[in-house]
């Protein structure tokens, strides 16, 4: 009964991962459709991604010192899903660079509130089950941005009104609010710890903390404008440049969902470490060569030798500390995902300056120098 509980708090926090991934994977296949309809420059993309990711930073503090020990996790993840549903709103309806800037309020605070709330609750049901989820749990998000690209890229190929889209995204987000809350440990059965003051995190945090925070710089700014760069610069048409969403979700889903097989089979040094190295160099290859389709091709490569490196971080590091465990997974949260205010907002100034292929060219050679000295972490911890 008690393992039953806790695999059902497990799958709340799969659908509420996958819930704003989708509505997600839509939104990035929109920006082209967006910046035509209201006319900006590239450098509006950054500063929203800018102004997102401060309130997410914000929110995961917040999830995990005060709300989880408030409310309790399966509140916390369903005000976070409800938050992230209203983003569709502000996306589909902007008529202006303000409204959409506003986008970032609904979509960093309930991915800081999910974020954060769902690698807790995964890490506990790991404990409490004996089984490798969080690289499942990660194929969740990835799952939900792949069917969220492919569903923007057969909206758009079929010239429907993307209005109505997003207008379905909102009533998506609701309707999956309601398992969440069906599903969600209720409080009783959680050992929640105290809210903790502010400290700074121990060293073993701050290390894993950097790494994700320069993958989550890097992928994000790689990923999010993929799109754009198929369309303005490799001049594809638009169902070509979302199908850069959907190389990349389809690798990594795969990847992720035969994580927890792979590590069985092998190890987490070998999956996390070694494999996304390799991936990243046949990438950088291709990318200089320069053909789209093998960029394509490429990118479902990189997803899938990628997919597992951020769970994998993520259980070595909850691993190997000492911190409570919600604070913890705040501030792998907070850190990492700082990456994300860094990463995609300076992609947004230097494209105007040194085109987006430019710096796709120097993130991949990045990646190949970050598994590098994670993979050499991975020697000296447990």
């Amino acid at each position: 009964m008690e393992k039953k509980l806790y695999l059902n708090s497990f799958y709340s926090a799969c659908i509420s991962l996958f819930t704003p991934a989708f509505i997600w994977g839509n939104t990035v296949s929109h920006f082209p459709w967006i910046i035509e309809k209201m006319n900006f420059a590239n450098t509006t993309i950054g500063f929203f991604l800018m102004f997102f990711s401060v309130i997410q930073l914000i929110s995961s503090q917040l999830a995990g010192r005060v709300m989880v020990p408030k409310f309790g996790s399966r509140n916390t993840l369903l005000i976070g899903v409800l938050f992230f549903s209203l983003s569709p709103i502000t996306f589909g309806l902007s008529n202006n660079i303000y409204f959409f800037l506003l986008s970032g309020l609904p979509t960093g605070i309930g991915f800081g509130f999910i974020f954060t709330t769902t690698t807790a609750v995964t890490k506990v049901a790991e404990e409490k089950t004996n089984k490798i989820l969080q690289t499942l749990l990660s194929a969740f998000m990835t799952l939900g941005f792949l069917f969220g690209g492919l569903t923007s890229g057969l909206y758009r190929y079929l010239e429907l009104n993307s209005h109505y889209l997003f207008v379905f995204l909102v009533l998506l987000g609701i309707f999956a609010s309601l398992f969440v809350f069906k599903l969600g440990l209720q409080k009783r059965y959680e050992k929640i710890e105290p809210i903790e003051k502010i400290k700074i995190p121990e060293s073993n945090i701050l290390i894993f903390s950097f790494y994700l925070f320069i993958f989550w710089a890097t992928v994000m700014a790689l990923v999010d404008w993929a799109p754009l760069w198929f369309e303005r610069e490799l001049l594809t048409t638009s169902l070509i440049a979302s199908l850069t969403i959907v190389c990349w979700a389809a690798g990594e889903t795969i990847g992720k969902f035969l994580g927890a097989k792979m590590i069985y089979l092998s190890s987490e040094k070998l999956v996390g470490g070694y494999l996304p190295l390799i991936g990243s160099i046949i990438y950088l290859l291709i990318i200089f060569y320069g053909n789209i389709y093998l960029i394509l091709i490429g990118l479902l490569l990189l997803g899938f030798a990628s997919a597992n490196f951020f769970p994998i971080a993520i259980r070595v590091a909850l691993r190997n500390t000492t911190d409570n465990l919600n604070t913890a997974a705040a501030n792998l949260s907070t850190f990492g995902f700082l990456g994300l205010l860094v990463g995609p907002a300076l992609l947004g100034f230097t494209s105007e300056l040194f085109s987006i292929t430019r710096n796709t060219q120097v993130i991949s050679i990045m990646w190949i120098f970050l598994f590098l000295f994670f993979l050499n972490k991975l020697k000296n911890s447990k």
